[in-house]
């Protein structure tokens, strides 16, 4: 069973993050049961279900870490649980440690923090580099952007013809109207680029956007969501993302990025990013925003981009690897019963 937390929450630092990440994993257990203990903040459950997983047990948001525990045991109990696989953001070691003591535990982290007393800790970021080690409780660890949580289609090393120049995305939550900004921006510069913006499963399509999209219909496209979002980013030629799991993914394919951080905690990964010179940080939203998307904007425009297309970085295998650590874990058929 995943336990994870996301959805429409403003000022929470969760999105849907977690949940993208947790379906990512779950689309590589497939022959294993799979459920999900959601503490969901507005949306998350309707896009588990449009990626085929219907068993959901929900948590309301915001809850205690004791009833969190109860809650989590009971549902342990009650359905046999093998696995459960936490992915939210603050994991609280009281948790992990009571809950270890009825259940397999496997914590999936971000940023430096590997200290859980699960029994494996999974963290892809791009900070470490790639390894399995041991943390301060004994436990393994799988860390390094060999082992982040990608869409299974990330595998694939299909080159796509470019056929635009330019495609933002904020996730499945666009929490500060970083679109609306670049719409401030695009009108000037439409003339000389083709635009792409998928806006995701939680954000509004707006009055500005939907105007803009009418005015220059062939150069700009608003996409609503995708799921093939490997697609879209494939035949770009430059991104603006936000500082989670797109900007991996635009690394994978070789797409050179900005960022703009939805999160302060996302600025850790930007400058990660930007070490490596494969992306641009435009950091966290504020008065300068506009002025540094329209200066990377322009900078297309004149073919003045000077980030690198390294896409051996990251191979798009992290999903499969940590699902062969989990079967190892378990010690398990595949064909016996998983959550």
């Amino acid at each position: 069973m995943f336990r994870v937390s996301g959805g429409v929450s403003p000022k929470t630092q969760l999105g849907m993050g977690h949940i993208f990440r947790c379906i990512n994993l779950a689309d590589n257990l497939q022959n294993f049961k799979i459920n999900f203990l959601l503490e969901d903040y507005g949306k998350s459950s309707k896009i588990f279900q449009q990626r085929g997983f219907t068993k959901l047990f929900y948590l309301k948001p915001k809850i205690s870490i004791k009833d969190d525990i109860e809650s989590t045991k009971r549902l342990i109990l009650k359905e046999k649980i093998d696995l459960l696989i936490i992915d939210k953001y603050q994991i609280s070691i009281n948790y992990v440690k009571i809950i270890s003591k009825y259940v397999k535990t496997i914590v999936i982290s971000d940023l430096e923090r590997i200290d859980f007393p699960s029994d494996l800790v999974i963290n892809g970021f791009i900070g470490f580099k790639n390894q399995k080690k041991f943390n301060k409780y004994g436990k393994k660890c799988l860390v390094g952007p060999s082992f982040q949580i990608l869409n299974k289609s990330f595998t694939q090393n299909i080159k796509r013809k470019k056929e635009f120049d330019l495609l933002a995305t904020f996730g499945g939550y666009d929490e500060n109207n970083l679109t609306e900004k670049i719409m401030d921006v695009l009108p000037k510069y439409l003339d000389s680029i083709q635009v792409k913006i998928i806006l995701g499963p939680a954000t509004k399509h707006s009055k500005k956007i939907k105007v803009l999209a009418k005015k220059f219909s062939t150069s700009l496209e608003i996409i609503p969501q995708t799921k093939d979002l490997r697609n879209y980013i494939a035949k770009s030629n430059f991104g603006i993302c936000s500082g989670g799991i797109t900007s991996y993914e635009f690394a994978r394919l070789g797409v050179p990025f900005a960022i703009i951080c939805q999160h302060k905690h996302q600025l850790n990964t930007a400058n990660e990013w930007e070490k490596l010179e494969l992306a641009v940080n435009l950091g966290f939203p504020n008065l300068t925003t506009t002025k540094k998307i329209e200066k990377y904007i322009q900078k297309i425009v004149e073919n003045q981009i000077c980030l690198k297309k390294n896409t051996k970085i990251i191979d798009g295998k992290g999903s499969y690897r940590i699902s062969k650590e989990i079967k190892k874990l378990l010690s398990l058929k595949i064909t016996k019963n998983f959550i």
